[in-house]
Order: structure tokens, then sequence, then C-alpha cells
């Protein structure tokens, strides 16, 4: 069984409002990652920030939970911890709420990847994408516990107990060619950008 974790617990200091919640072209953008990971993963959980549960939970449903943090200001280690908890896969698959050209395929090759470690992830641009990956959930529990006993609140220092498969940029670019899926949206401009990406997608696609 492959589970599917949204983190969605950013509040979106720079878009006025709950990251997740912002909407890009009528949709919000937690829906929009939630449906791409129900296409790979058995169940998807949505790791939202504390006491968001009740602004989420029209999100939840059939194979999709809503699981909140316990704590403020410890960051995405807090979210992730939870989620993974509340988990039944062996391994997870992980993507944040703001990256709305995410493609299943790009998933599908980093779970795959991560399958026989304790996980997998992207190397895009010379860097880790610490927020994308796979990885074994109960060994990757482990990790984020003993990081956070520490009180060390990076996923990278997480990330350095594990024996992770490192998915290099020119196989992701076989099945996202321009990397569509680590894009980020953090400001409104970044928003604006991508309604009018989709608007020149929907214009391409009509019959002439």
């Amino acid at each position: 069984m492959l589970s599917g974790i949204v983190l969605s617990g950013g509040a979106g200091s720079r878009m006025g409002h709950q990251k997740g919640l912002v909407e890009l072209a009528g949709r919000p953008l937690v829906a929009i990652v939630r449906d791409v990971l129900r296409v790979v993963a058995d169940e998807v959980v949505i790791s939202v920030a504390k006491d968001m549960s009740v602004e989420y939970s029209h999100f939840a449903g059939g194979n999709v939970r809503i699981v909140e943090d316990m704590r403020d200001g410890v960051g995405p280690i807090e979210g992730l911890l939870r989620a993974l908890s509340a988990c039944k896969g062996k391994y997870v698959v992980v993507a944040p709420c703001d990256t709305p050209f995410l493609r299943p395929a790009v998933c599908r090759m980093v779970a795959e990847a991560a399958y026989g470690h304790d996980g997998a992830v992207p190397i895009v641009r010379g860097y880790v994408e610490p927020l994308h990956g796979a990885f074994e959930r109960l060994r990757t529990l482990g990790a984020l516990e003993s990081q956070l006993a520490k009180n060390r609140l990076k996923l990278q220092d997480a990330w350095a107990e594990l024996e992770l498969v490192r998915v290099p940029e020119e196989r992701i670019r076989i099945v996202d060619p321009m990397l569509d899926s680590f894009w980020n949206l953090n400001t409104a401009a970044e928003l604006h950008e991508a309604e009018m990406r989709l608007m020149r997608r929907r214009m391409r696609s009509k019959p002439s």
C-alpha cells in the first residue's frame, strides 16, 4: 500500500491567505495536489496547521483524511510527523500544496525509486527537493522523532539519518521536461503567472 501526504500547513503570508486555500483558476491549491496524489496513492492525508482542520474539512472524504499539527512554530517537520503517524502504507509519497503543476508520473518515479530503501528524493537544479519525495514510513518517523528530540527542525537533518536514493534531474525530465512539478507558488505574481499559463494551455487545446 502506498500513502500520499499533501503538506498544507504553510500560512502563505505573501499570498494573504492560508496557502493551501489560495485558488488557482477557481480551485484551491490543496485540492489540485490532493487529486494528483489520489491518482498515485491508495490513500491521501492532508497535513494542516494547528486549529485549521475545520477550514480544510471539505477536502476530506473517501480515501482522504485531514491531520493537523499539535504544535505551532515547528515547521514542516511537525506536519510530516503527524501525517506519517496517520498513514497506513509502508511507503509514503509527499508533496507540498503549492505545486499545482505536479505530475503523477513524477510521483510514481520517485516512489518506485524508494522501494527497498529508506526513501528517495529528487535532485533538481543541483539541489535536493526536501518537501518532495517518497519514504519508508516507520524508518522516517524514527528519524523525525530523533531530530525533534534534539530540537533540530530542518528536514535535511532527518534525511541525513536515512539511506535515500537520489533521483537525478535527467531522469525526472523524461516525464516532466520543464520540471513544472517543482514550481512552488509563493507570491501573488507567481499565482498570476500560473493562471496565465493555464489560460494559454486551454486556448491551445480548443479545437480550431
